[in-house]
């Protein structure tokens, strides 16, 4: 401490901490905080008249202390590591001394960490030169809430995963993500799927991160439920984007027939995905889910749409995609197996328009429904 602090330049300063560094010593906790606020408190004057050679050593000193106040676990540093991160500009040092900080899990600076992820969030970088010296920030500040394992970094740091940062960046964020909340479920439910702050492209992926993560069955069916919805209340022109859409409400439909819901709002729902769903695979995935609910409100629209199609069949209107869906209809009829449904299908044995292929498919469906 004394060379140290008798040392002309900062030069001579960092030289005598490689020195430390190389001894790998424990305990100096207390010198590192010591030589780090000495650092942060010259920093003003380094900056504005110091040569270059002094300034880069500044830097360089900078991120080496406020590393190894983060292996010492020195917490009575952490009020000039965050002084740290608004005083040098260097990327690696803000980075450093966030991540030091969450190392000290000195949860005081909590919300200023996730100020500087949010910020970043706003204002994506713009060529690689940003790319990289923001990249190096969101790097630190990532790190930091991994350490501080709260929930209050959950959402910034999904963001930053779905963000306009370098693939490096992202990957980082989404590895984080299951570290901070094994089960985000309500948090990207509420917070994201059902906020009109989010384009449905970020929705998506946080449905398909509820769906990857371990959470109940329930909370994901709950979940899906919402990005149905979201996904039938976006609208758009772009057939790029309509296509996206179209993809977020089947994977929301799938998931529904996996989880099973208990939910109503569920049903007018895939009634509209299968009259005004974008593709058939929308149309025939809803009849299907339609079908694995074995609801009352399920039969009741599957029994609807069978009786629109015999109609048609009838009159001889029915187009060849119609006939598909209603054989699909048909046998979701029969998983769903309710006496409900028992005219419907009676209504297509007697048919004189239907092929026997489509009386014998209901003539099974009508053997699984009860009496």
């Amino acid at each position: 401490m004394y060379l140290y602090e008798n040392s002309r330049t900062v030069t001579d300063q960092f030289n005598i901490l490689l020195v430390l560094q190389t001894r790998k010593l424990t305990g100096a906790g207390e010198f590192y905080a010591r030589a780090f606020n000495r650092l942060v408190n010259q920093i003003p004057n380094i900056q504005r008249s110091a040569p270059a050679v002094e300034k880069a050593a500044a830097d360089d000193l900078a991120q080496a202390l406020a590393t190894l106040i983060g292996e010492e676990k020195y917490a009575t540093a952490a009020p000039d590591l965050w002084r740290a991160v608004g005083a040098f500009s260097a990327p690696l040092v803000k980075a450093e001394a966030m991540i030091s900080l969450g190392k000290l899990r000195a949860t005081e600076f909590l919300d200023p960490v996730i100020r500087v992820l949010s910020d970043l969030n706003a204002a994506p970088p713009r060529g690689k030169e940003e790319a990289d010296s923001k990249g190096q920030i969101a790097r630190g500040a990532i790190i930091a809430l991994e350490k501080f394992r709260d929930e209050a970094g959950y959402l910034p740091i999904f963001i930053m995963s779905v963000g306009g940062y370098p693939e490096r960046i992202k990957e980082l964020a989404k590895a984080t993500l299951p570290i901070i909340l094994e089960d985000p479920s309500a948090l990207l439910t509420e917070q994201v799927i059902k906020s009109s702050s989010y384009a449905p492209s970020i929705k998506f992926v946080a449905l398909q991160t509820i769906e990857s993560a371990n959470a109940p069955n329930a909370s994901k069916a709950t979940a899906a439920v919402a990005s149905l919805s979201e996904g039938w209340r976006a609208t758009t022109n772009d057939v790029r984007q309509r296509g996206e859409v179209a993809r977020m409400r089947k994977t929301s439909i799938d998931m529904i027939r996996r989880y099973g819901t208990t939910d109503s709002a569920v049903f007018p729902l895939l009634e509209r995905s299968y009259k005004e769903g974008l593709d058939d695979d929308e149309k025939l995935i809803a009849i299907q889910t339609l079908g694995a609910l074995a609801s009352e409100d399920s039969a009741k629209n599957l029994n609807s749409f069978l009786m629109i199609l015999v109609g048609k069949m009838q009159s001889g209107a029915i187009t060849r995609t119609e006939n598909d869906l209603l054989r699909a209809i048909i046998s979701a009829i029969g998983v769903a197996g309710k006496a409900s449904s028992r005219s419907p299908l009676r209504a297509v044995i007697d048919s004189s328009a239907a092929t026997n292929a489509v009386k014998t498919l209901a003539n099974d469906a009508l053997a699984k429904l009860p009496q």
